[in-house]
């Protein structure tokens, strides 16, 4: 017999006869009180961790990119010596978007990495960063590598050399000669390009050295640590 139907016998010993007594059901669960203090809990561990847990995913997100942007300039300096040729990385200011283009000789045009295209176009495929995530610096006054930071040179039509062609504004390009060297538009040999992402969490960059090799930067709010 269930707990809500069982019977209790129990004596009257006042009238001396048999008596039947039904067993109240115990009441189960929490009572109003309980349930708001649970609530109220959860809510203040919340307010704890979700501003932790924003500012780590920004962390993530900033870092990817950095590290993309990084590896996109090795594989520039890699086809550039493999074609023996020029190679850039392009970067879209305005869209906050990148990508790699390496200087085509047949056809004497920037030609997007992969692209079936011979010539870049404004179909050619590009890499967005990360949402939150822009090209800049905010009011940082001193770059990594100690002068004031400043986006790379403009992006010319043509490759570096005596005609590098017009520039095209809000972007910045990093392009390295087939030796593997970071060049300016005349063709000589630079240690001063980088590239400045920042978000509302951190600012970080991506410095390439007069030997060509990208290092990444983050900003700790006084200084820039190498990482």
């Amino acid at each position: 017999m269930s707990l809500f139907n069982r019977k209790i016998r129990s004596q009257d010993l006042l009238y001396g006869r048999s008596v039947t007594c039904w067993a109240r059901p115990r009441q189960l669960g929490f009572s109003m009180i309980e349930l708001l203090l649970v609530v109220i809990g959860i809510i203040i561990l919340m307010a704890i961790a979700i501003p932790s847990v924003t500012g780590l995913a920004r962390s993530f997100r900033i870092g990817g990119d950095t590290r993309e942007m990084a590896a996109q300039l090795n594989l520039a300096r890699l086809r550039a010596a493999a074609g023996y040729t020029h190679a850039r990385l392009y970067v879209n200011l305005n869209a906050n978007t990148y990508h790699l283009e390496v200087w085509n000789k047949a056809s004497t045009c920037w030609q997007t990495y992969e692209d079936s295209n011979a010539c870049t176009q404004t179909t050619s495929s590009v890499v967005p960063l990360a949402p939150g995530n822009t090209f800049g610096f905010g009011s940082i006054a001193t770059g990594p590598t100690g002068a004031a930071p400043a986006q790379a040179p403009a992006c010319t039509s043509g490759v570096a050399g005596p005609s590098p062609g017009s520039t095209t504004s809000n972007t910045a390009c990093i392009e390295f000669n087939s030796r593997t060297y970071p060049v300016d538009s005349t063709n000589k040999v630079v240690a001063s390009d980088a590239v400045y992402i920042q978000n509302a969490e951190n600012c970080q960059a991506i410095a390439v050295s007069v030997s060509g090799q990208p290092a990444q930067y983050r900003y700790t709010g006084s200084s820039w640590v190498q990482f």
